[in-house]
């Protein structure tokens, strides 16, 4: 059984609209932390793999072109 996937990037915009249609206050503000963290860990990731591009070591890149 393989299990679902989904692009990381879209879960915050999915939690925090599941979140202005719930009912239960505290399922609403545990959807909004989702939200928030997903797009934390989404900014995180690009901002890592940003840096990695522009101070990479040219020895690394295998072959890439600048």
């Amino acid at each position: 059984m393989i299990p679902p996937t989904h692009n990381f990037n879209d879960l915050g915009i999915q939690a925090q609209n599941m979140s202005k249609n719930c009912t239960n206050q505290r399922t609403a503000m545990i959807l909004q932390y989702c939200a928030v963290g997903s797009m934390i860990v989404m900014t995180g990731a690009m901002a890592a793999q940003i840096l990695k591009d522009l101070f990479g070591s040219s020895s690394r890149d295998h072959g890439r072109s600048r």
